[in-house]
């Protein structure tokens, strides 16, 4: 098997298919978050849509969430007169049933128990009557409140033609703990490639991660929703520009020497997610070979 070919079944191996136990479970949960806050604020009538990796085409099996976002009419003050009121109310609400974990800009649930639903709700406000821009709270940053538009990013992610090496990116973001959001690690991977996306899969993933290892300082990432008035440089600072650097020129140079199929793993062992060292000690064990470099905790 060709490494292409190895990197190719790995997508598949990271699949989550319509109807899955674990979108089944998402969906299930969504609905009981929607009904709360429907009940919660009967006459707002609040829009609840997808966004997310899942509407994006960009989830993966082994680090997947849901992102729920509640929209307000941009006249409506019934859960808040402020944008900060509106997410402190949708909070509360949850409250009742969850644990809320209070992120920049959206509300992480897990059970009462402590268990991660893996869903992410977003409140907001839109700007005007047309639906479309909405205002966001901002708990950190220079910024109270955020402009943006959730089916222009959607849409600049899907449609990029980068998906593939997007989910595989993830992947490997995730097996090697870098602390870099899926949002703006999508738009590093569809930066690198807006210029030449051709070739096959490998060519284009490997074309990413030297363009990691070489040149992160020249990268440049923004809102395409919202180009020149939502500053991204939070997302990559100068400490997570160098992790990326980093850990892609290992990568490169341990795959250009022992193969793909050594950084990832067998395919078999995919079947339920791994802790990190354990996936990448698994694909060391698979080739007969040493742990790679990065494989520690303290990376």
């Amino acid at each position: 098997m060709s490494d292409n070919d190895y990197l190719q079944d790995l997508l598949k191996s990271q699949e989550l298919e319509e109807g899955c136990d674990e979108l089944d479970a998402l969906d299930t949960e969504r609905d009981k978050v929607d009904d709360l806050l429907k009940e919660a604020f009967p006459t707002s009538n609040p829009n609840f849509t997808h966004g997310g990796s899942r509407a994006k085409g960009t989830m993966i099996r082994e680090d997947y969430d849901l992102d729920e976002v509640c929209y307000f009419d941009h006249d409506d003050t019934g859960p808040g007169d402020t944008l900060e009121e509106i997410y402190e109310s949708v909070a509360a609400v949850l409250e009742e049933n969850y644990m809320v974990r209070r992120k920049r800009s959206a509300l992480r649930l897990k059970t009462k128990s402590g268990k991660d639903l893996r869903i992410d709700v977003v409140p907001g406000r839109y700007t005007s009557d047309e639906g479309t821009d909405v205002f966001l709270h901002q708990n950190e940053g220079d910024k109270e409140r955020l402009k943006t538009n959730l089916e222009v990013q959607i849409a600049h992610v899907r449609d990029s033609g980068c998906t593939d090496v997007i989910q595989l990116t993830k992947l490997w973001r995730t097996r090697n703990a870098i602390g870099i959001k899926t949002f703006p690690l999508e738009l590093l991977v569809i930066e690198v490639l807006d210029g030449n996306n051709g070739g096959n899969l490998q060519v284009r993933f490997e074309r990413v991660l030297n363009e990691f290892a070489d040149n992160i300082d020249d990268l440049y990432i923004e809102d395409p929703a919202n180009p020149t008035g939502n500053n991204l440089s939070h997302a990559l600072t100068d400490e997570l520009r160098q992790t990326l650097a980093d850990v892609a020129r290992d990568t490169i140079d341990a795959a250009a020497e022992h193969g793909w199929e050594h950084i990832f793993g067998k395919l078999e062992m995919k079947a339920t997610t791994l802790p990190k060292v354990a996936a990448l000690g698994a694909a060391a064990a698979a080739v007969g070979g040493a742990a790679p470099p990065w494989a520690s905790e303290d990376k």
